[in-house]
């Protein structure tokens, strides 16, 4: 029984290191969990996670681009005039007047990213309010040219008082139960300043 305290002390000290690393774990998952807020030209604000950094390769048209290359998670906003996105689609003879503006802004922008990708498959569009603002979602999984790896986008398509925008995230399939939660986050986080 002497040497009972010598046996429990290994005991103890690998039990505090496996509490110690769960501690850890948890404390990362933390972090990439931790979001701050951007604003862009003081028109819009939107949480970013911080494990994301800005970058301006992603798109030209975009008004705000992250990225994180090791986690392979992207994303970008593109806005433009509401009334300057119907005439030239009017002008087009593309734009139907049975659906809303912001249907429209939703078939045009997944046609302009079909001219680059082979959709392979997506979800139904889904209506929702973000911040009292009419907003539908879709999920696509596509494959680019070029690139071996299937990718999922996670689409918000969002109408402003002035302005359309597009919440763009994407990465692997392979990550897309990893990320959803965070991209849903960052398009649900969405807010005009006024």
């Amino acid at each position: 029984m002497k040497n009972a305290p010598i046996v429990l002390i290994p005991i103890v000290l690998a039990l505090a290191s496996c509490l110690d690393s769960k501690q850890k774990k948890r404390d990362s998952s933390l972090d990439m969990d931790a979001f701050h807020t951007v604003t862009v030209k003081g028109n819009y604000s939107v949480d970013i996670p911080r494990f994301m950094t800005t970058t301006t390769g992603l798109n030209e048209e975009a008004s705000l681009q992250y990225q994180s290359l090791l986690n392979e998670a992207y994303l970008l906003i593109i806005d433009e005039p509401k009334s300057g996105f119907k005439q030239v689609y009017e002008d087009l003879g593309q734009y139907d007047k049975n659906l809303s503006l912001l249907e429209n802004y939703r078939q045009a922008r997944l046609q302009i990213l079909s001219r680059t990708t082979k959709v392979n498959s997506n979800t139904n569009p889904k209506p929702f309010k973000i911040n009292n603002l009419n907003s539908i979602y879709q999920e696509v999984d596509a494959t680019l040219r070029n690139v071996d790896n299937e990718i999922s986008y996670f689409i918000t398509f969002v109408e402003g008082n002035d302005h359309v925008y597009m919440i763009m995230a994407w990465t692997l399939n392979s990550k897309k139960q990893e990320h959803k939660k965070t991209f849903k986050t960052i398009a649900e986080s969405f807010k005009l300043i006024h």
